[in-house]
């Protein structure tokens, strides 16, 4: 049981990081909540070394707005590297699109390809290629 002043003063930093969201993304409170939590920030937020919850609820926010968009960009380029595996797939198992996309989601390769993004965005075509088909089989 953590009683120490920083856990005390957690949930207000909390409802003034929700309400700073709230207001700036046009969100209900539960989206709110849902926004903040499944962040980086809020993790460091939780960590008694950080003390960021002596900074400003505005400059938290602003903190969690800079990793959102890191995290945007970031899914943008995962999103066209999903897209080229799709694409390429299609054509190299000379399947239709729909078959391609019921093959991802029953096996679990769109996981599979976010999950091993840094390594395979990488590598070429064809390496990409067997390590999809080498996965469905698996």
């Amino acid at each position: 049981k953590n009683t120490s002043i920083e856990a005390a003063i957690m949930p207000f930093k909390v409802q003034q990081l929700a309400e700073i969201i709230m207001q700036q993304k046009q969100m209900g409170s539960e989206d709110a909540f849902a926004y903040l939590y499944h962040s980086d920030c809020y993790e460091i937020l939780l960590d008694e070394e950080a003390k960021l919850w002596y900074m400003s609820g505005q400059d938290i926010f602003e903190m969690l707005e800079e990793e959102k968009q890191s995290k945007s960009q970031d899914e943008g380029k995962i999103l066209l590297f999903l897209s080229f595996c799709l694409e390429r797939y299609k054509s190299h198992a000379d399947i239709s699109a729909e078959e391609t996309l019921f093959i991802f989601r029953k096996h679990g390769v769109f996981d599979y390809l976010r999950d091993c993004f840094d390594m395979l965005h990488a590598q070429g075509e064809d390496y990409i290629m067997d390590e999809i088909e080498l996965f469905v089989k698996k």
